[in-house]
């Protein structure tokens, strides 16, 4: 007798969402400043990663009914690497926009002190989350931040007074 198929995703078991605006936490942030060598559990093949902020990614207020609310995934902001070999936090980059979230004018203002690990713990952000997959293979095997769509949270000053002039637009309606 033959035994029962089973279709293989291709995923690694991690969360797969697909959230248009979502409210995120990070979390466990640690940053290398150098590259540095992995080993895969599983089969013990070793990798040399670039220099990152590497996190967890909690999902606080998923934007549509709280279901993927508590969901948790990987996430890296890479440093890129110049041609001299040297390190560097670029602006048009994943990294670059969540510095400019966390720091704003980060790029314009020298004074403003470097990006750490400790300003990105905990910190929360708005962002769509999309499927990651392999570039390879292209199999789905998580979930990533849409750089392109970050943005910080609006503050409560602002929710306050757009609250405010909402009240008052209804005031004066006849019905």
């Amino acid at each position: 007798m033959p035994l029962p198929r089973k279709k293989d995703a291709g995923s690694s078991g991690a969360a797969i969402l697909n959230l248009m605006r979502a409210h995120v936490r990070l979390l466990d942030v640690e940053e290398y400043t150098e590259p540095y060598t992995v080993t895969r559990r599983s089969d013990g093949a070793t990798f040399t990663l670039d220099p990152r902020f590497s996190c967890t990614v909690e999902i606080v207020d998923d934007g549509h009914g709280g279901t993927d609310n508590g969901s948790r995934f990987f996430e890296s902001f890479r440093y890129k690497q110049s041609p001299d070999g040297g390190w560097f936090n670029q602006q048009n980059s994943k990294l670059g926009l969540l510095t400019e979230i966390v720091k704003p004018n980060y790029f314009d203002d020298p004074s403003i002190p470097e990006l750490t690990a400790e300003d990105l713990e905990r910190f929360e952000l708005l962002c769509s989350i999309k499927p990651k997959r392999n570039p390879s293979t292209g199999a789905v095997t998580g979930s990533t931040i849409d750089w392109e769509t970050m943005m910080p949270l609006p503050s409560t000053e602002k929710v306050r007074a757009a609250a405010e002039q909402e009240e008052q637009d209804w005031e004066g309606l006849p019905f």
